[in-house]
């Protein structure tokens, strides 16, 4: 039966073995593995990894997403934890490719919705309005009718029949006063701003070119990387568990064949006893420790 150690170095080799790019931060204890450009996991393996389920919290922190409480992920199969069924590669996977599939949001920020808009209340108010002679004045609602009413027959005909004393006697009302007086505030207050606006166009132009410069500088950053990280995993590729265990086990055929060709050799008279039994000897001693370590690589399943 596997030991705790062997158990868990099996753990980690899944974990490379699923993921194309995992960073060991602490060797056994604490490993990295990149979601995308701004997520991450932060795998952490405790002492007693795999009989206690290992931790993986999300940087940067403050995301929201269903799997994720506190910074830390959580997903049923981390809650219902077996180390004989489940393999921490396996789930790191499924939770990189859930992530992929639905990004984890900041907690200020909706899934995919802007917030809606404020709902005004009861004490919201009209800029300087009042401050306006509309709402300082006392008129009663029936003003206007009053004035009216005060007015002759004569009066009354000439304002209904020319629109010059009735323009004069529209434009006199307090109420038309303040109105006018609102419209000019709201007027004054616009044009303010639109000159406020164009006197930072010179700003906002500087800010455009700027970020252009920076999106150029990232782009060949990025080229950069992606052919570093290409270069990495061609690096990686010679290393990997299949190139090993082809590697091992043509060395062990290439030790068995010299070792032959030297016993032949001796067949053949071609080598003196002294000479044959000590490259037979040392043939022989290469043969033997190359074979075990086959054998114990391929019993322990350290490449599969």
């Amino acid at each position: 039966m596997a030991s705790l150690q062997e158990l868990a170095h099996q753990q980690i080799a899944s974990l490379f073995a699923h993921n194309t790019i995992v960073t060991s931060v602490v060797d056994g204890q604490l490993y990295d593995l990149p979601c995308d450009d701004t997520v991450s996991l932060l795998i952490n393996l405790p002492p007693r990894f795999p009989d206690e389920p290992p931790v993986i919290t999300v940087t940067p922190t403050g995301l929201r997403h269903p799997w994720i409480d506190a910074d830390t992920v959580m997903n049923e199969t981390l809650r219902h934890w077996n180390h004989q069924q489940m393999n921490i590669g396996q789930i790191a996977a499924d939770i990189r490719d859930e992530f992929a599939q639905r990004p984890p949001t900041k907690k200020d920020e909706g899934y995919g919705h802007r917030p809606p808009p404020p709902i005004p209340t009861s004490t919201t108010s009209t800029p300087n309005l009042s401050q306006t002679p509309l709402a300082m004045s006392s008129f009663t609602p029936n003003q206007e009718y009053t004035m009216i009413m005060n007015k002759t027959s004569a009066e009354v005909e000439e304002l209904l029949s020319n629109d010059l004393p009735f323009e004069m006697f529209f434009n006199s009302l307090e109420r038309v006063k303040g109105l006018k007086t609102v419209q000019e505030e709201l007027m004054n207050g616009n044009e303010n701003l639109a000159h406020k606006n164009l006197s930072r166009e010179d700003q906002l132009a500087k800010l455009r070119t700027d970020v252009m410069n920076l999106n150029d500088e990232y782009r060949q950053e990025k080229h950069a990387f992606d052919e570093k990280e290409r270069l990495q995993q061609e690096a990686y590729s010679r290393f990997s568990s299949s190139t090993v265990l082809t590697r091992l086990k043509a060395s062990v055929y290439e030790s068995d064949d010299l070792s032959e060709s030297v016993a032949q050799s001796f067949l053949d008279g071609n080598l003196d006893h002294d000479s044959f039994v000590k490259q037979f000897r040392e043939l022989r001693k290469v043969y033997h420790l190359r074979a075990s370590k086959l054998e114990k690589a391929q019993t322990n399943s350290v490449f599969t």
